[in-house]
């Protein structure tokens, strides 16, 4: 699989032990398959910017329906204002405000009703006034709303060609790895069957605990995959442990560490062997997916909804590894080769490691 090609880096923390385990080969891409990767890096940076983007967008237009519906709210009352003003004016009577006036029988009552119809001019200019203005800002309200709902659509779309890219360059990148696997393959072991040869590596055996032996149970919280850690290779690292630039962030923790999913999702797949060892992807909700890798135990299984911060598995050093971390990636697919990094991704949900 494409994997064997971008696998997961050993941890560089400074200061820790010198690492154990087998150095990590970087064998070189075919110009075309790392332009291949290279294009679905891209084009994952270019769907988080327009995810990103749609987030903000989508509050946005959820303000301006707010402030639509507060404006028609308002302007429903002062339309039940002005017409019970209407309704009073009419059961007055039909004579003029200044004949009314005149058949007062004292001075005092004239004053008190000129000042009174002042006051009632006054009040009903202000409830007018207050009506234009309410329905002026209630158009300017819906056009806004309308404005900002065609640039969300137009982000979605943008993020929708975006992820349809990076599928499709994956795809190719996989399709042209596995031509040149077998090509390889052919040429050092002569005739041997296509099924063989698509096969993929054997792990020498998966550990796999039933998911009732997790101890630590969900928060409902985003959270950091592990506790106690120390950062060590970042996303986009390049060194010679990788064959194109390191794809995720390492966590270095001892072996036997609690792995915990970040947030609610599915597994999607946990596998074992190859570059990443044992390892588990889990889908979330908000369209992107995270894997765990080099694992010593797997606790979860496909298909298995998980919460936030709830045990999925325990750190190791299995698979390419030059000593025990977790290896931690966020996609925009399945696949690796589509990943981001998810240090700011982590940050922006309130996780800082």
């Amino acid at each position: 699989m494409c994997a064997a090609v971008l696998a997961a880096g050993a941890p560089q923390a400074a200061g820790t032990a010198p690492a154990r385990g087998a150095a990590e080969a970087a064998q070189p891409l075919p110009a075309r398959i790392a332009s291949l990767y290279r294009e679905a890096a891209a084009a994952s940076a270019r769907y988080e910017a327009a995810h990103r983007k749609a987030a903000v967008q989508r509050a946005a237009v959820a303000r301006a329906a707010r402030a639509v519906s507060r404006g028609e709210e308002r302007l429903r009352r002062l339309h039940r204002q002005l017409g019970a003003v209407a309704r009073r004016q009419y059961q007055e009577g039909g004579w003029a405000p200044a004949t009314r006036l005149l058949m007062t029988s004292t001075p005092d009552t004239l004053l008190d009703r000129l000042r009174s119809q002042r006051q009632g001019d006054l009040a009903f200019r202000r409830l007018l006034h207050t009506t234009k203005t309410t329905q002026r800002d209630l158009v300017r309200d819906r056009e806004r709303r309308r404005t900002q709902l065609g640039e969300l659509k137009a982000e979605t779309e943008r993020q929708r060609r975006a992820k349809r890219l990076v599928e499709r360059r994956l795809a190719q990148a996989r399709e042209r790895l596995r031509e040149a696997r077998e090509e390889r393959a052919a040429r050092a072991a002569g005739p041997i069957s296509r099924a063989a040869l698509r096969a993929e590596p054997g792990s020498g055996g998966c550990a796999y605990s039933p998911p009732g032996e997790r101890r630590a149970a969900g928060s409902g919280k985003w959270v950091a995959p592990v506790k106690g850690y120390t950062l060590s290779a970042g996303f986009a690292s390049s060194g010679k442990r990788w064959s194109n630039s390191h794809t995720g962030q390492d966590f270095a923790v001892e072996v036997g560490t609690p792995v915990r999913a970040v947030g609610a999702g599915t597994v999607v797949k946990t596998n074992c062997g190859g570059p990443f060892g044992n390892h588990i992807v889990i889908r979330h909700p908000n369209g992107y997916y995270t894997q765990y890798a080099h694992l010593s135990r797997i606790q979860t299984k496909p298909g298995e909804h998980v919460r936030a911060g709830e045990q999925i598995g325990l750190s190791g050093n299995t698979g390419n590894s030059t000593g025990p971390h977790l290896h931690f990636e966020v996609r925009v697919t399945p696949e690796v080769g589509s990943g981001i990094d998810p240090v700011p991704w982590l940050r922006s949900r309130g996780v800082d490691v």
